[in-house]
């Protein structure tokens, strides 16, 4: 509910509908008012009537609604009717489906007649999105048919209000139900639902990290956002995106933004006044951006060049008159122009039918930037693409993307427990005399590790692998780790890395050959031991503990182990067990466009446009990819 204070749910509610002759409250007409009163959650009055909109109806508005001309001829204007329909109103709060376009053009009726605006109103489509999360769409017709509701003449106000009331009427029980009282307990049903935000339309905006609060501040939305709120692409609702507003700088961002829509849809300037305030800094950019507007059937109102510059234009007096700067920037995809193919073929792999109409989304330099806004008048672009730009950045600490500090997280007596662990493995294999080889290699390895803190690492592996183990699913160890003889001592990797040696399983007697002539000890011959004459073991592969933590041993350790792919997630539970579910995070790397999956896209481009390509510009444009 916008503007709702303790208003209770059987306080007087007037649901309504408009008919219009298009979608821009400021340009277009409304043509029909149909309203219904609700009091104490019954229906109990009606208001119906046409209104004259003095401009013929448009085919396709008579298509959709059956008003034509003739229906209105004889009605009264709207400096007639509104104000009948304010007494209606009365204090009521206003109610409707969409509720932003139909009150969003009684606001601006208002104040054509000089009367102020200050309503409360309430959207049935917020309230459907809450109340019946099954829905896949939440059009009139559709939550009306889910609630068993008759909607005959759909299209037309008086009927559409009806329904619409009749709507409202059924949803307040089931508000009761969620202990919702006050139009302010049904606000907060709704905040941050994920299941709301998923379903709402979403904006584009620019977040830029000023320093390092505001850094740990995008980190928290970025996980939020593909965490909780991820439906398609990642969200992120307002609320929280203000509650970690600190430490961050906000744009307004393409024409995909909260902005340049509100603008494209004429929405009233208290809307626009209100979307303003919320950035920091405004955005415009090049034509070429947004050519594809000319052509879009979706967009009425932008049909040239000079279209697209004047939407420019009210975007840099908007910054002039809310003291906002204004920021010319590239909307960079690609850095040159020659790169766009790469893009064209992505889009078109994933079936964007446009995506041989590229905008030219490279990066431009200061003088094509410069040249580009000149419509602005040269001072004004100067302002733009370099003033602006520099005052944004110059706002932006020096900071690091990670902190320096390792943060390991913490495991009580860690050292203490590996070092057990390895001392008791290294006896099992070679007896209660170590060889002082062994023993060299424990302690310096021991040693480096525990000095840099990395003993907490060794027992998460050590960990996971046993619970693994023990549940009945083998784990490989890949990579460096296989370098640290406390890595195969704490049972993490089955690689030896000492020298290869000989080493008896009954006795324990050993014998290691340290002057390289053998590199690993599967490759010693067959020998029974000197001592009791079993069978000796051969193991050892002489790695130095350099290859894994470096050679000063302050290498944070990577630990590459291979699950089995049914135990996995177990894995994953398992570390949530030891740290708790909010310290825990499953990272993924995303470099670029797989190999294949790369020279897919380039196949199926070239293949559906007929274009024969040599073997090695396929590849070239697979790499690019």
């Amino acid at each position: 509910a916008v503007n709702a204070g303790e208003q209770t749910l059987d306080d007087t509610y007037i649901v309504f509908d408009i008919e219009t002759t298009g979608f821009s409250a400021i340009k277009d007409k409304i043509i029909e008012i149909g309203a219904v009163k609700v009091k104490d959650g019954a229906i109990v009055e009606k208001f119906s009537t046409f209104v004259n909109p003095k401009r013929p109806i448009p085919f396709e508005i008579t298509q959709l609604t059956s008003i034509t001309d003739e229906m209105v001829l004889d009605a009264p204007d709207i400096e007639s009717v509104l104000p009948e329909f304010l007494e209606f109103v009365g204090d009521g709060v206003l109610v409707a489906h969409n509720a932003g376009f139909d009150v969003g053009f009684i606001e601006q009726n208002c104040r054509y007649q000089e009367i102020e605006p200050d309503f409360v109103s309430v959207d049935t489509v917020a309230l459907a999105r809450v109340l019946l999360p099954t829905l896949s769409k939440y059009k009139l017709n559709i939550v009306a048919k889910a609630l068993g509701i008759s909607l005959e003449n759909h299209h037309r106000a008086v009927d559409d209000a009806g329904a619409t009331a009749e709507i409202f009427v059924k949803f307040i029980p089931l508000l009761e139900q969620r202990n919702c009282h006050t139009l302010a307990d049904v606000n907060h049903l709704g905040d941050s639902s994920p299941d709301i935000v998923k379903r709402l339309f979403s904006y584009h905006a620019i977040i830029l990290a000023k320093n390092d609060v505001g850094r740990v501040n995008l980190y928290r939305l970025v996980s939020e956002s593909h965490l909780t709120y991820f439906h398609k692409t990642p969200r992120i609702p307002k609320s929280l995106l203000m509650k970690y507003r600190e430490g961050l700088i906000l744009g307004s961002a393409c024409e995909a933004g909260e902005l340049y829509r509100a603008l494209l849809d004429e929405k009233s300037d208290a809307e626009i006044a209100r979307i303003v305030k919320f950035y920091d800094y405004l955005e415009i950019q090049p034509t070429g951006n947004n050519m594809f507007m000319i052509h879009s059937d979706k967009i009425e109102n932008v049909n040239s060049v000079e279209d697209i510059q004047n939407m420019n234009r009210k975007i840099v007096r908007l910054g002039e008159q809310f003291n906002k700067p204004v920021v010319a920037t590239c909307d960079v995809h690609f850095l040159d122009p020659a790169d766009e193919v790469y893009r064209r073929i992505i889009m078109a792999g994933k079936g964007f039918k446009d995506a041989d109409d590229q905008a030219p989304l490279y990066l431009r330099t200061t003088e094509e930037m410069l040249e580009e806004f000149q419509y602005l008048g040269s001072e004004k672009a100067e302002e733009v693409v370099i003033t602006n730009t520099n005052r944004i950045a110059d706002q932006i600490e020096t900071i690091s993307p990670v902190r320096p500090d390792k943060c390991p997280p913490v495991i009580p007596d860690s050292d203490k427990t590996l070092t057990e662990i390895c001392y008791r493995k290294a006896h099992e294999l070679y007896g209660e005399e170590l060889p002082q080889i062994v023993v060299d290699r424990l302690e310096k390895e021991l040693n480096s590790i525990i000095k840099n803190g990395f003993a907490v690492m060794y027992i998460i592996a050590q960990k996971l692998v046993w619970k693994s183990n023990e549940d009945g699913y083998l784990v490989g160890s890949r990579g460096s780790v296989g370098s640290s003889f406390v890595a195969t001592t704490s049972e993490i990797t089955e690689v030896n890395p000492l020298a290869p040696h000989y080493v008896c399983p009954k006795c324990k007697h050993s014998e290691f050959i340290t002057d390289g002539s053998v590199g690993s000890g599967f490759d010693l011959p067959a020998k029974k031991c000197p001592k009791c004459g079993t069978e000796m073991n051969r193991d050892g592969h002489d790695i130095p503990f350099e290859t894994f933590l470096g050679f000063d041993g302050d290498k944070a350790p990577d630990i590459d182990l291979n699950f089995s792919s049914e135990y996995q997630s177990s894995a994953h539970r398992y570390t949530e067990e030891l740290f708790g579910r909010d310290n825990v995070f499953k990272a993924g790397t995303i470099a670029a466009v797989a190999d294949k999956t790369a020279y897919g896209y380039v196949k199926k481009y070239l293949d559906e446009r007929g274009i024969t390509c040599s073997p090695t510009e396929i590849n070239r444009l697979s790499i690019g990819c």
